[in-house]
Parts: structure tokens; C-alpha cells; sequence
């Protein structure tokens, strides 16, 4: 593995932050057939609250499956995962979950996406609505609200997902990669949003991504995991100030060495495995 001194990557700083989420010794195994895959073993990470913490890793190491099981829609099979110090309810029902895929309803507008979540939660009416129209305002949607998905850019439809998470107010929000599949302008676009929207909601941020890039341009530490079974090979806080202008960000020599020491990491481990 490189030296970090050497890299010029910085070490772990203690949060004074509680922690939000803690996986202790965390173990997964999945079964095909007569075979047991274990994805991770021994696995230790604590995210304290307000922190936007990345997680990198090879395919096959199982970084999706740590989010199944932060959200109580997966069981570990060895070690703990913990929310506000107890075991993971099944499913957390305080934490958002933004995938890859926008999963919108089709046949609901705007409005009617976002106010989704407060109806299964059985919220008022006033309190629903004032909740969409601060979203709608948020995310930047305003003058859309009767619009279909089908009317919508792909970044819009990304809009729509983030403030539907975000209107019930979430503790956390799980982002398994969720810009993975935009164009790269637009990924920039989108990436700058989520840093406003996170400065203002204030929520905990846990990022899945491929992306180390991306890792480093949002985050206030990139964990890589290793192959599997997975372990955190590296925790690195990113020592990059906020609020960061991203069109800006990738010219500073700061982020240049921060993104060639985790690329040199994970390169490590690359290729190593299908995901999980």
C-alpha cells in the first residue's frame, strides 16, 4: 500500500460529532447453492453525524450490501451495525435511500412524487403540502410541480428523487451511486446541487460511488474498501475547505494528490470480484 506521508494524505481525525451509524466487526455471507460467498469480515467504520463520507472499493466487495444492512433491508452475519448507538430496526424507517435508478411513479406529477412520503406516513394535508413546496423550492423545481416524470430531464427526474427523500426529513441519506448513470456534465451539475442541498438540510450522508473523483470533490472523508471479504483499507478526511465550487475544485493541487493517493489505494484491488 502507498505511504500515506509520502502521498501527502492526511490522518484520521477524531469527529467530536456522535456517532450516527457504527458497523463493529460486521461480517456478510451469501449463499448459491452449496457455496458461501463472504462479501465482508471484520469490518469496522463509525460515520458520525453531519459528516458526507464516501465509500470506494473494488466490484465484488460488497459496498451496496453495507448500505442494505445500514437501512435494516439486509441482516450481517457476524458483527453488529448500529443507528444511535442500537441495533439497525428492520427497516430504519429515520433514513433516506437514493439508488442509481430514480424508481419514480410514472403516472404521479412532480408534486405527487415528492408528497408520496408524507401520505404513507399519514401526515396532514397543511403539512404536506407547505413540506413540497419547500422542496420543490430546494431542489429548484419550481414551475414544474404538474409535470410528469416522462416530461422531465434526467436531471430533473434526479431532482424530483432528492427532494421526495428529503421531504420526511431524514437523519441519513444512503446514496448507492446515484449519479452513475448521468453524462458527465451532468454529473457535475448534479454533484454541486447535492452539496447545497446537504449544507442546507444538514442530513448525514452516506455516498457510494466508482468515482474517486467524485469521492473527493464531496466528501469530508473517502473510505476505500478492500477485496473481498472487505475491510476499510483507508479512511482518509478530506482536508479540502468548504463550501467548494467543483468547476474550480479539480485544478487545485490539493485534490490532485488526495485523488491520485486513493486511485494508487484502490488500484490494489481492482478487478478483483463481481459486485455484490
Amino acid at each position: 500500500m502507498p505511504n500515506a506521508s509520502t502521498a501527502m494524505a492526511p490522518q484520521a481525525v477524531q469527529s467530536m460529532a456522535q456517532p450516527k451509524v457504527e458497523f463493529q466487526r460486521l461480517g456478510k455471507r451469501f449463499h448459491r447453492g452449496s457455496e458461501a460467498v463472504t462479501v465482508m469480515e471484520g469490518l469496522d467504520l463509525t460515520i458520525r453525524e453531519g459528516e458526507f463520507v464516501c465509500v470506494v472499493g473494488p466490484s465484488g466487495c460488497g459496498k451496496s450490501t453495507l448500505l442494505n444492512m445500514s437501512a435494516g433491508l439486509m441482516r450481517a452475519s457476524a458483527g453488529k451495525v448500529l443507528y444511535d448507538g442500537a441495533p439497525v430496526p428492520e427497516p430504519n424507517t429515520k433514513v433516506g435511500y437514493i439508488t442509481q435508478k430514480d424508481n419514480l411513479m410514472p403516472w404521479r406529477t412532480v408534486k405527487a412524487n415528492i408528497e408520496l412520503p408524507l401520505q404513507i406516513r399519514g401526515a396532514a394535508k397543511a403539512e404536506r403540502e407547505q413540506r413540497v413546496k419547500e422542496m420543490i423550492q430546494l431542489v429548484g423545481l419550481a414551475g414544474f410541480e404538474k409535470a410528469l416524470p416522462s416530461e422531465l430531464s434526467g436531471g430533473m427526474r434526479k431532482r424530483v428523487t432528492l427532494a421526495r427523500t428529503l421531504v420526511y426529513q431524514p437523519e441519513v441519506i444512503f446514496a448507492d451511486e446515484p449519479f452513475g448513470a448521468l453524462d458527465a456534465q451532468l454529473r457535475a451539475i448534479m454533484q454541486q446541487e447535492l452539496l447545497r442541498i446537504w449544507s442546507a438540510s444538514k442530513s448525514t450522508v452516506v455516498f457510494i460511488t466508482h468515482d474517486i473523483s467524485e469521492a473527493v470533490a464531496l466528501g469530508d472523508r473517502v473510505v476505500v474498501l478492500s477485496a473481498r471479504p472487505s475491510r476499510v483499507k483507508v479512511d482518509v478526511p478530506i482536508d479540502l475547505p468548504r463550501p467548494r465550487d467543483l468547476s474550480k475544485l479539480r485544478f487545485q493541487k490539493r485534490f490532485n494528490e488526495l485523488n491520485e493517493y486513493l486511485w494508487s489505494v484502490l488500484a490494489e484491488d481492482l478487478n478483483a470480484g463481481d459486485e455484490v
